[in-house]
Order: C-alpha cells, then sequence, then structure tokens
C-alpha cells in the first residue's frame, strides 16, 4: 500500500506522483470526486486515460453498496485517518464493464491546494484469490477437518470438514479466536500451550499424553487428535492444525476394556467351575460309577431286586449332576442377555414372582417408595429379584413363629433401591466373604439349591451398572440392590 500523506502543492504535482507509483493509485476529494489516476488504475478497471477523472468514486464501487457507500465516505472524511478499507471483509471493485475484481484498498489523507482529500491505493488481488481458492479447494478434499490459525490464534483458513466436525458455517468461523472450539474449562490453558507452541514450532501432535476435546456450535463435546504444522508466510507465522474426531476409535477401546473385563470375570467363573468339577461334580460321578458297578455284579448274580434299588438312585444322582451342570451353562450364558432397556413395572413384577414362589407359612410385607418411573433389562431385574425372594423364603428360621419377608423400594440421588430382608436363619460371619460365589450354599439342611443364585444375581445388578450389598446376623439378613438410572437412555 502506497503511503503517500502530508501535502502537496497542487494537483498538478500530484499527476507527476502518481504516474511513477507502482500500483493503482488515484486522488479523490472530500466531495467524492476523482480528481486524478494513474495508468495502472485506470487499466485495472477498464478505462481510457483520463477518463475517470471527475467522474463519482462510487462508478468503481459495486452497484450494491453504492446506496449507502457516501455515507461512509463522508465518515472517513469527518476524521480522515491512514488505514486499510474494509478490514475483514472481502472487497471488490466495478470495472467499466460491469465484471466484479477483488481488490484491497488503502486510504491515505493528504492536504492539496488547502482541501483535504485522500489517497485511494488499489491493490489487485485476483492471483492471490485464486491461488487461495485452490488451496481451499485442496483443503476440502482432504478427508480430515484442517483449520489454519494465525499466531495471534485467529482462525485464517477452514475447510469443510472443519465446518462440518465442529457445525459451524463458513463465515461463522473465520476470524475468530481458535478457542472457540476449546470446552470452556480448557481456554484458559489452551492459550498457554499455544503461546508455547509458538516459541518452539516443529510438526507434531498436540496434547501428548493429554486426552484432547473439541466443542461444537450446540455445545456438545467430543474427543479429537490435533496434528501441528508450522506454516511460514510473508504475512507472518501461522500453525496448519489436522483434526481428527476419534469418538469411535474411544468407544471401541471402551468396548474392548469391557471386554477384556468380562473375560477376566469370565475367567475367574472358569476357575470356579474347573474347581467345582474336580470337587461338587466328581463325587456324584464317582457315586454314578460305584452304583453302576454294584448294578453289575448284581446282574452277574440274579440279584435283580437289588439292581431295582440301585438304578434309580444312579438316575437321580445323574439328573442332579445334570442339573447342576445347566446352572453353570446359564451363568455363563449370562453375557448373551438382551441389553435393551425398558420400563419395568416394579410391583407387579414382585406380584407375579412372589405368586409363583412356595412360600407357605411365610408372610410378606412390602413398602414400594420409588419414584417412577424405573428403567432396567427385564429378565436381569426378574432373576435378581427371585433369587433374593426364593433365598429369603428358603431360608426362614422355623424356629420364628411369624416368619417374614420384608421388601422395600426407593429412590436416592437418581439410583433405584431395593431391599429384600428375612428373619431367618442368617449366614455365619465366616461365610460372608464366599456368600456371591458359585456353588455356596451356607446351611447342612436339606433344601434344594444349586448355590448359584446369589453368583447370578451379583453378575446381572453388575451388569447393569448397579451394586448389591448384604448384612447378616441370627435373625436377620437384608439384601440391598442400587440400580443407577441416570445412564439408562444411553444403554437403550
Amino acid at each position: 500500500m502506497a503511503k503517500m500523506t502530508g501535502s502537496v502543492g497542487s494537483t498538478d504535482d500530484f499527476t507527476i506522483d502518481i504516474e511513477i507509483c507502482p500500483i493503482a493509485i488515484m486522488l479523490v476529494s472530500s466531495a467524492g470526486k476523482i480528481l486524478r489516476s494513474n495508468r495502472r488504475l485506470d487499466q485495472l478497471f477498464g478505462y481510457s486515460t483520463g477518463e475517470l477523472h471527475g467522474q463519482s468514486v462510487e462508478v468503481l464501487v459495486p452497484t450494491h453498496v453504492r446506496p449507502y457507500h457516501s455515507d461512509l465516505r463522508n465518515a472517513f472524511f469527518e476524521v480522515p485517518t491512514s488505514r486499510r478499507m474494509g478490514t475483514g471483509r472481502d472487497l471488490h471493485g466495478a470495472r467499466k464493464d460491469g465484471v466484479m475484481i477483488p481488490v484491497e484498498i488503502g486510504l491515505d489523507p493528504v492536504q492539496v491546494d488547502d482541501d483535504v482529500m485522500v489517497i485511494v491505493s488499489v491493490l489487485d488481488i485476483r492471483e492471490r484469490k485464486k491461488n487461495e481458492a485452490m488451496i481451499l479447494r485442496a483443503l476440502n478434499a482432504a478427508a480430515s477437518a484442517m483449520i489454519q490459525v494465525s499466531e495471534a490464534g485467529a482462525i485464517e483458513l477452514v475447510n469443510n470438514k472443519a465446518c462440518q466436525l465442529f457445525g459451524y458455517k463458513h463465515e461463522e468461523m473465520m476470524g475468530q479466536p481458535i478457542e472457540m472450539l476449546v470446552p470452556e474449562r480448557f481456554r484458559r490453558k489452551h492459550a498457554v500451550y499455544r503461546n508455547s507452541y509458538n516459541n518452539d514450532r516443529y510438526a507434531r501432535n498436540m496434547g501428548a499424553g493429554r486426552d484432547l476435546f473439541g466443542v461444537r456450535k450446540d455445545g456438545t463435546e467430543f474427543p479429537i487428535e490435533i496434528g501441528l504444522t508450522p506454516v511460514e508466510e510473508m504475512e507472518g507465522k501461522s500453525t496448519m492444525a489436522t483434526i481428527i474426531d476419534i469418538t469411535d476409535r474411544k468407544s471401541k477401546e471402551h468396548d474392548i476394556a469391557q471386554k477384556a473385563i468380562q473375560l477376566e470375570r469370565l475367567n475367574e467363573e472358569l476357575n470356579q467351575f474347573a474347581y467345582s468339577a474336580s470337587h461338587d461334580l466328581k463325587a456324584p460321578l464317582a457315586s454314578i460309577a460305584g452304583l453302576l458297578h454294584v448294578c453289575e455284579s448284581d446282574l452277574e448274580l440274579g440279584d435283580f431286586e437289588e439292581v431295582k434299588l440301585n438304578i434309580p438312585k444312579a438316575k437321580a444322582l445323574a439328573e442332579r449332576l445334570a442339573a447342576r451342570i445347566e446352572v453353570v451353562l446359564s451363568l455363563a450364558k449370562s453375557d448373551l442377555v438382551s441389553i435393551n432397556w425398558e420400563e419395568v413395572d416394579v410391583e407387579q413384577r414382585f406380584q407375579t414372582i412372589w405368586s409363583a414362589l412356595k412360600h407357605e407359612g411365610v408372610d410378606v410385607e412390602t413398602d414400594f417408595q420409588h419414584a417412577e418411573p424405573v428403567y432396567s433389562i427385564p429378565v436381569r431385574f426378574d432373576v435378581t429379584l427371585e433369587n433374593l425372594l426364593s433365598n429369603a423364603i428358603k431360608y426362614q428360621d422355623p424356629a420364628q413363629k411369624n416368619r417374614l419377608v420384608r421388601i422395600k423400594t426407593w429412590t436416592a440421588d437418581d439410583q433405584f433401591c431395593l431391599s429384600v430382608a428375612d428373619n431367618g436363619v442368617g449366614i455365619p460371619a465366616e461365610f460372608h466373604n464366599r456368600v456371591f460365589k458359585l456353588f455356596q450354599r451356607f446351611s447342612d439342611d436339606d433344601k434344594a439349591g444349586s448355590g448359584i443364585g446369589l453368583a447370578l444375581a451379583k453378575k446381572y445388578i453388575t451388569q447393569l451398572g448397579g451394586t448389591i450389598t448384604f448384612e447378616s446376623a441370627k435373625g436377620k439378613t437384608i439384601f440391598s440392590v442400587v440400580l443407577p438410572q441416570n445412564n439408562r437412555l444411553a444403554n437403550r
């Protein structure tokens, strides 16, 4: 931009000056009349030499700007100062043939013949715009979001992928501070990191060892990776940031971590099953083999009555063994149960389960105080409640005159809470650390049971993101379940 401030003796002297100026330039009066223009400006706008002299400067202004351009011109002459025109906006000039050309304009006030005028320098930036358009086309063809940021932190260039990623229009991002794309809690730190990078500029990934997040126009945050590449330009230093949305990758990493936890749990269950197979299952098999050996001997001796007595015993042992294996398989398959969360009617499900259980001589008290609605995976909720109620009934104390089961529900901190209490025989303290393990029974009576119910309840509640705990002593056992409700929609 030419700088010709101060005073000029006459417009004739000025004519000589502007002709030797290497850029397009003209002298405009405070009334908006073009007094002088050099050959470069005439050629730029398609006029012959001297054709513009005496015309209004608005003839070079796009038609849609002309109605208010005189107001802008008058405002300039009220406080004339050297400056660039239209900072932050794309400016165009109108050629004689009507073609619009992109330009940069400099305004420099000057005193000529006791009057304040303005030297207007015009820079044709068509070639620059052509190159910028070519660069932008290349950036828009990139699969990743790309944003060029000035040393001061202003967005200078942004491709379509970045606009889509952050939910902004192109013009909404240009010229804005890059911190607009950073979650508010990180913005102060980000400015420090940016200044630190400017002091030691080289291509590298941003935030090594830290989790990075971007924030969209709608306020949602998402995990990202950023690559930084320094750019050296005549106007100054800038940085090209390549941004990758890693939401899917993080989700997969989370899934892998959950699978690892699941495999670890299954491995523990496999160890328990191996222990059971070598202890709990081995004895029935040995008994079956022994009974069959006895039957074989009795058949040789013709003692058919003894055979008739022993075969049902072997059959009963085999059936019990098959049932135990089946419950182990049920536990292993529990991870494959549908994971669709639904609204559950807690009272209705309790009534259905309680009616199906054999509870002669056992009374029940209910106190349902939870807030509606309650969400869970129905099959897991039902199995848990059934096992808790079944155990509360099964281990009642025969010495108690009034045998009782109490079920209570309530809501606390967006969590559904449930407790099942009984006044039965209780769980001895030495067995408390084994309550939720496979094949554990804590009574020597002949009540039927697989020793898997509480293990299955624990597994299901854990899969639902909740907790199950208990307290027990002689004459009192309470199992408590807490199920979170704030993440139900994400799990549905």
